[in-house]
């Protein structure tokens, strides 16, 4: 200070990962600066350099391909060779060492180290600045607009009308527990009395039912073809619930359809735990008034052939939606098969069905509408079956489990038979030209490919536990076992083709909550396939790595902070890094970007904005989330993990946002 000299600090930056600096206070509004790749410029300090994104205010259900905040992943890095940008590798400082709840130490080189990496960031993630219900913990926050929901919103006629036929048209291609022109009816009379209903004891139950419909087609619209202000599907959920809550008298089928309504269009909104307690309303109004039990149209039972209908198709839309939420949530079912003698509903279209009987034609009949709502229940009695069968809390027998698994692998092949001429359709077929049916392949494809995932699913993880033993893949395998491998792989693969084909048409949505977890399931399957075959030729498993790669991909795209799909993408992030720190071990020498990624160009594809040396990216640090920490459920009582239902534990936590996952660590399916 005396010489007055000039103190500048020229020295390499070596002190770990360069920290990202907060921009000043006084920053523009109206753009933020993002860091670019985090490589270090050619003077050795941190780059400066930057670039300038405008901010956009977040709106409900916005589709547009924006990715993650500082996520790794953007939506174009998967590029031809020719046309990606170069990426320098940076080696990044290990992780800190930590310890679990029992103080045993977890240094970073721990197969299980990960497992603090994921927990760590998805209490980030679902971190509040608030207290939530305890019904909702754990959901992404649902942001009311202020507004009073007595006040009765009326868009314009047309624009309510372009939703009733978006949620018929698109938004429910398997759900299908509404009678089109009930609805409209409803609509019609809705409209004609100004909101105020010529039924008044049935008034409440009938404007709840039309506002979530009204809500649930909104966030399946395009983001340019949304009518009313971007909150406007929250708004008439808010509305429909002051509705349901004038209700009084005796419980009406109408009521549970709306419930159920709300529970479809929570999921859409990442709110898991809150449709799980709302479901459960569902389940004690549906069975009060015996939508489980089989009744028949006529002066007996006092029902028409419309409300036969529509009781049959809300409850097993109910049930479908049951298992679902077991098998995503890894908790108990609430319809039990042994109380259910009800019949599926009849393969009509909604205007075939009248109050004294269905009048089928068999003029120019082509694929029918219930087709696929009809297959899709009977998917779901399948998986329903596995679940049972394969993930049950007590133990299974290997002969057992053997035994099943041939049973339901059967069902499934028969399930399959039965609709091939329909699944197996060329995409540009005219038939599926409609987009309601290119919708119902969809979903059907993607439920079929999970069902074989979770029948399959042990023998992957089997030879994974013993990968993690012994270090090496055991060259004596049982056929059978290897058959079941092979299974499980290609329907991870043809999970993986389907996302791909939703993604280049366009058609994917935040909305989708049910393809968030199918892709998830799909691409963790394949990550963990690759880590246990580390020690092989590259070459063996350089597609499967690729497609998870690209399935990770296609979901950061349209991922929102706090969504089911950033939750997802952060664990497969974890399991990438796990991946290719395992594929570097037989490659020390390339420092990962120049061998794996040259491989990867040879098949196609380019990886861009990756740490390829096997740490986690600095992009994924995301430095925006609330940093409190999610309530500790260390009262989990830790179990013996040994088989497969181990992950799907683990993916249960991850969906529900719920649980510790330190029971895992002592688990040697974790291992890594």
């Amino acid at each position: 200070m005396r010489a007055k000299a000039r103190c500048t600090f020229d020295s390499a930056y070596a002190r770990g990962r360069a920290p990202i600096i907060p921009p000043a206070p006084d920053v523009d509004h109206g753009t933020i600066t993002i860091p670019t790749s985090p490589h270090l410029d050619s003077g050795g300090s941190p780059s400066a350099s930057a670039q300038q994104a405008p901010v956009t205010p977040s709106t409900e259900g916005t589709d547009a391909p924006t990715g993650l905040q500082n996520y790794s992943l953007a939506s174009n890095n998967l590029m031809p060779p020719e046309e990606a940008p170069q990426v320098a590798s940076l080696q990044h400082s290990p992780e800190p060492s930590q310890e679990d709840l029992q103080g045993h130490y977890i240094g970073p080189a721990s197969g299980v180290s990960f497992l603090l990496r994921v927990q760590k960031r998805l209490h980030q993630a679902i971190s509040f600045s608030l207290p939530g219900s305890i019904f909702t913990f754990g959901d992404a926050p649902l942001h009311p607009p202020d507004f009073d929901p007595s006040f009765c919103m009326m868009l314009p006629r047309d624009d309510a009308q372009h939703l009733i036929d978006r949620y018929f048209d698109f938004a429910m291609p398997t759900h299908r527990f509404l009678h089109r022109p009930t609805i409209q009816e409803w609509f019609v009379e809705f409209y004609d009395t100004m909101g105020t209903m010529r039924d008044v004891s049935n008034a409440p139950a009938k404007i709840g039912l039309l506002f979530m419909v009204f809500a649930h087609a909104r966030v399946y619209m395009p983001i340019d073809d949304r009518p009313g202000p971007s909150d406007l599907s929250s708004r008439y959920y808010l509305a429909a619930e002051h509705q349901l809550s004038k209700e009084s008298g005796s419980i009406r089928l109408t009521s549970v359809q709306a419930r159920l309504l709300q529970c479809y269009y929570l999921l859409t909104q990442s709110r898991v735990n809150h449709c799980w307690s709302q479901f459960g309303t569902v389940t004690s109004l549906a069975l009060a008034i015996g939508l489980n039990r089989n009744k028949r149209p006529g002066a007996a039972s006092g029902l028409s052939q419309v409300e036969v209908e529509s009781r049959r198709r809300t409850f097993w839309c109910a049930y479908t939606l049951d298992t679902y939420l077991s098998m995503s949530l890894g908790r108990p079912r609430s319809f039990h098969d042994d109380d259910i003698d009800t019949e599926l509903p009849a393969c009509v279209e909604d205007h075939e069905i009248t109050k004294d009987h269905i009048s089928v034609s068999a003029l120019n009949r082509g694929y029918s509408i219930m087709l696929a709502p009809l297959a899709h229940m009977k998917l779901a009695r399948i998986i329903s079956k596995i679940l049972r069968s394969l993930y049950s809390i007590k133990p299974v027998s290997a002969s057992r489990r053997v035994e099943q698994t041939e049973r339901i692998s059967k069902d499934l092949d028969e399930w399959r038979a039965e609709l091939s001429r329909f699944l197996d359709a060329d995409f540009f077929s005219s038939s599926l030209l409609v987009p309601i049916f290119q919708r119902q392949r969809n979903v059907l494809n993607l439920t079929f490919y999970h069902a074989i995932i979770l029948t399959h699913r042990q023998s992957v993880l089997n030879n994974f536990v013993r990968a993690s033993q012994q270090g090496v893949r055991s060259a004596n395998e049982d056929p059978q076992h290897e058959e079941s491998v092979k299974q499980c792989l290609k329907a991870a693969m043809e999970t993986v083709d389907t996302i791909d084909e939703i993604t280049h048409s366009r058609q994917m949505f935040r909305a989708f909550w049910i393809t968030a977890y199918f892709a998830f399931t799909a691409a963790m399957v394949l990550y963990i396939y690759v880590i246990q075959k580390w020690a092989s030729p590259f070459e063996e498993y350089s597609s499967h790595f690729a497609a998870a790669i690209r399935c990770q991909s296609h979901m950061s795209a349209i991922a929102e902070k706090g969504s089911l799909f950033e939750r997802y993408c952060l664990v497969l992030e974890e399991l990438r890094t796990e991946a290719l720190r395992h594929i570097n071990r037989m490659n020390p020498s390339t420092n990962g970007l120049e061998g794996i990624d040259t491989q990867l160009q040879d098949i196609g594809f380019q990886i861009i904005g990756l740490a390829m040396d096997g740490s986690p990216s600095n992009e994924t640090t995301y430095t925006d989330l609330i940093g409190q920490g999610a309530m500790d459920f260390s009262t989990l009582q830790g179990s013996t993990l040994t088989d497969f239902s181990g992950w799907n534990q683990f993916a249960s936590m991850v969906s529900s946002g719920l649980g510790n996952l330190d029971v895992f660590l002592n688990d040697e399916t974790f291992r890594i």
